[in-house]
């Protein structure tokens, strides 16, 4: 039963409403917060997960991936590619790794950035990622095989004791696994799960394995991990200080995420701010 009053006010996740909410969330005086999050890292945790070599080399030669999709599905050359396209490109590059449909590409394309296609050019603009992007096709198709094949997997309860089941599985880069009954109750994975665990499972893994560090580098005396949300890790550091961990909470992250994702190098984004607002 929820308990969630129907008639209460949400917190607003969008537009002005937001911004005021955000602004409201204040370090402690004297303090600052330091805001870190990985650049594209799902992008390069497919590239890495598919080993597609243009993508590879994207990252290899810190190209703008969502204006390289652009370029590729319009013909065009980098520096022709326009920003709406470019944007059409970034629904595209988060939304077709993930298994998504023509039909879904082309409304999220119109709602989120008012960019209207046909459903035509949606599947058309589908196939051309895919022969973009070869390597994220052949890993999707493998992932789909995958929910065919089981394994035996070992558990555990106070009536069987030890027993095994047959069971399909995917993993992490770090090799943590995901599975799913086949047979009798439960759920069967689907394709968006067959692509999406192993990507976001390995952000995931990333990021915990981030915290770790920065938890073992930081004095407690000036600042301390208040936050992480998805790629995203905030500090809360002594004013004086704000530079020096922000450097040092860029060198973690990028150095964490380029040595497990290797050889893609991995880029994080940081920011002082005064609050969440900025």
């Amino acid at each position: 039963m929820s308990c969630r009053d129907p008639n209460a006010q949400q917190i607003p996740r969008t537009g002005e409403g937001a911004l005021a909410v955000r602004r409201l969330i204040l370090p402690d005086p004297g303090k600052r917060f330091v805001k870190a999050d990985f650049a594209t890292i799902e992008l390069a945790i497919m590239a890495f997960l598919s080993q597609d070599q243009a993508m590879l080399q994207a990252f290899s030669g810190s190209l703008d991936l969502h204006r390289l999709t652009a370029s590729r599905i319009s013909g065009k050359e980098l520096q022709e590619v326009t920003s709406d396209e470019r944007q059409a490109a970034k629904i595209m590059n988060f939304l077709l790794i993930y298994g998504g449909s023509a039909k879904t590409l082309q409304f999220r394309m119109q709602s989120d950035y008012g960019i209207v296609t046909s459903s035509d050019e949606a599947e058309e603009a589908k196939e051309r990622f895919f022969q973009a992007y070869p390597g994220v096709r052949q890993w999707q198709e493998k992932q789909v095989m995958a929910m065919s094949i089981t394994l035996p997997h070992t558990f555990h309860n106070s009536v069987q004791g030890f027993f095994a089941l047959p069971l399909a599985c995917t993993k992490t880069v770090l090799g943590r696994r995901r599975v799913w009954p086949r047979f009798g109750t439960g759920l069967r994975a689907s394709r968006f799960q067959m692509f999406n665990t192993p990507c976001q499972g390995t952000g995931a893994d990333l990021i915990k394995l981030v915290m770790a560090e920065v938890y073992e580098k930081i004095s407690s005396q000036d600042a301390r991990i208040i936050g992480s949300i998805h790629d995203e890790i905030l500090l809360e550091v002594v004013e004086s200080h704000a530079e020096e961990y922000a450097r040092l909470l860029k060198e973690i992250m990028q150095q964490v995420g380029s040595k497990l994702l290797h050889p893609i190098p991995v880029k994080a984004e940081v920011k002082i701010l005064k609050s969440l607002d900025g």
